[in-house]
């Protein structure tokens, strides 16, 4: 079939197998996301220095609106990396904020449980 497929249409074969291809790599990524985040290893863990806004938004399974407003995070720092690196460049200790991350996500959970 794959044969005569290609006979007929090799742009189309070629087509046909580039997007299977990207289709089972999102599928992939997807699968390894949900096992992942699933594991109960990976909810709330402590916040650390090494983590990202984002990774804090995903174990805690707070909106990314509460991390961002708790570290005041600009439109221009959409991806501001580890939160030492952040606290490095506001010249504050990572303890601070990791403090306010905490802070906001207990009122958070307090607020809508």
């Amino acid at each position: 079939m794959v044969k005569r497929l290609w006979r007929d249409a090799p742009y189309l074969t070629v087509g046909l197998g580039l997007s299977l291809l990207v289709a089972a790599v999102f599928a992939v990524r997807l699968m390894l996301g949900v096992l992942y985040w699933s594991d109960p290893r990976h909810q709330d863990m402590p916040i650390a220095p090494w983590m990202s806004p984002r990774f804090v938004a995903l174990s805690w399974d707070v909106p990314p609106e509460v991390v961002r407003e708790a570290l005041d995070l600009t439109r221009e720092e959409a991806r501001p990396g580890p939160l030492k690196e952040l606290a490095s460049r506001r010249g504050v200790p990572v303890d601070v904020l990791i403090r306010d991350l905490e802070a906001s996500i207990t009122r958070h959970r307090a607020a809508e449980p």
